[in-house]
């Protein structure tokens, strides 16, 4: 089987520094997806090498400081992510004077986000990384984690070779795999990571907060909304997520079914191919394939009274909406959104969150890039302008006039056109997404008598 990420290394002879660092020396490549990231052009000897020579012993160590963040907590909204998140996402952090290649991981839930970036023409450090992404790789989370063990395990058995098995790193491994065999204990430490937290930087209160809310209100609803409502949220860490209880809102019962819709789909599939997927089964179930969907419609779907239309709105500024099940399977939604065409994106988002979940779940949406938020996008993206019935519209014709009529038409954004057509390979994105956002070494510092 192919990986999709390896961390392969050849030993070289003992290099200098403490015997860990010195013991552990090796000619390192990193290969995610097709590309090898650590292929580099050596300042020193002004050639091209696929490895980089390094002290494997830091990046073991990294990887296991940040195991639970690294494997659960998603990138941040809106993408402008603190010290202490990139501290624990991105492979520079390991520090320890060597010249990293700019990669950066964020788990979605689901899989784990490799981004990556060459390094700037006019690097002035002794190694020039090559190689970078175009767009970013998805691992899951399954592979992601057996690469970093496997990695963390090469390095081990390598420092017990040397009489270094009582390393700090063979204590920190110990206690990992203690956790992760533990479902409480599993369970603590991914809702500490949820929430932007290193392992028991967290207040005991909090985390019993946190656990209470994960017993009254699953899993689910805890990926999505933990990270919001964590260190990084503006309010008393996660209390929002109650405050929905007793909040207003706009009760329905969706009309549609979705057991036929979501069982045709395969499990596997990446997250935007279940959600087109799925919105082409609901259209075709409502009789519209191509057409324009109205606003009318999607509250008739997910069974909102045309009583109860006028209060769909928010209250106040919210980064999430909900939608909670009663027991009479009736579903309250606290919406968000104010213009017209975000709250049919909202509505239609909503739809496909339904379908997903089902009725027993909280239904959640958030700015957050969660493999659960990617696939609402992609499915109300789908339903509210088909592409096939975007194609039919446009006639060949994709100038930025004909992406706004399409735009009035459809009833959507002209950002939700230019997506739709880009990602089905219509046109051009305007720019590559390396990274959602700028990877650099100067956010690091150095220990005293560190240099790159």
């Amino acid at each position: 089987m192919i990986k999709k990420i390896d961390f392969r290394q050849s030993w070289s002879s003992v290099g200098s520094g403490t015997p860990e660092l010195a013991n552990t020396l090796a000619q390192l490549e990193i290969h995610v997806g097709d590309y090898n990231l650590t292929r580099n052009e050596n300042i020193f000897s002004q050639s091209i090498q696929n490895h980089v020579i390094v002290s494997s012993y830091p990046l073991a160590f990294w990887m296991l400081q940040n195991w639970w963040r690294l494997l659960y907590e998603p990138l941040p909204a809106p993408n402008k992510p603190d010290v202490s998140w990139r501290m624990a996402h991105e492979l520079g952090a390991a520090n320890h004077g060597f010249v990293w290649p700019k990669i950066l991981f964020a788990s979605d839930s689901l899989n784990v986000q490799v981004w990556s970036s060459p390094s700037e023409v006019n690097c002035q450090q002794s190694v020039r990384y090559i190689n970078g992404l175009n767009l970013p790789v998805s691992i899951s989370i399954t592979e992601f984690r057996q690469a970093l063990f496997d990695f963390i395990s090469t390095v081990e058995n390598r420092l017990e070779a040397f009489g270094l098995g009582a390393s700090d790193l063979s204590a920190l491994f110990s206690i990992v795999k203690e956790e992760e065999q533990i479902e409480d204990s599993r369970i603590y430490r991914k809702l500490e990571a949820l929430m932007g937290f290193d392992p028991d930087e967290c207040s005991p209160d909090a985390m019993e907060y946190a656990i209470k809310l994960y017993s009254e209100y699953g899993e689910g609803t805890l990926l999505e909304l933990a990270p919001v409502y964590g260190k990084m949220g503006q309010e008393e860490l996660l209390k929002p997520i109650e405050k929905f209880i007793s909040a207003p809102g706009v009760y329905g019962k969706p009309t549609f079914s979705t057991k036929q819709i979501a069982n045709s789909t395969c499990a596997d599939s990446a997250p935007w191919r279940v959600a087109v997927d799925n919105a082409q089964k609901l259209r075709s179930e409502i009789g519209n394939t191509n057409n324009p969907i109205d606003t009318k419609t999607l509250f008739e779907l997910l069974g909102i009274a045309s009583s109860a239309i006028d209060k769909w709105g928010p209250m106040g500024r919210s980064s999430v909406s909900v939608g909670i099940p009663t027991d009479d399977q009736t579903i309250k939604f606290v919406p968000r959104k104010k213009h017209p065409i975000s709250k049919r994106f909202e509505l239609s988002r909503y739809v496909g969150d339904f379908i997903q979940t089902g009725s027993n779940q909280w239904l959640t949406n958030t700015d957050l890039s969660t493999s659960r938020q990617k696939y609402q996008r992609a499915f109300a993206a789908e339903f509210l302008c088909p592409i096939n019935g975007l194609i039919n519209f446009l006639e060949s014709d994709f100038s930025n006039e004909a992406i706004e009529d399409a735009a009035e038409h459809f009833d959507v954004s002209e950002q939700t056109i230019s997506s739709l057509l880009a990602n089905n390979n219509y046109i051009e994105y305007q720019s590559i997404n390396e990274s959602p956002y700028h990877i650099g070494y100067n956010g690091f510092p150095l220990k005293a008598g560190q240099k790159h």
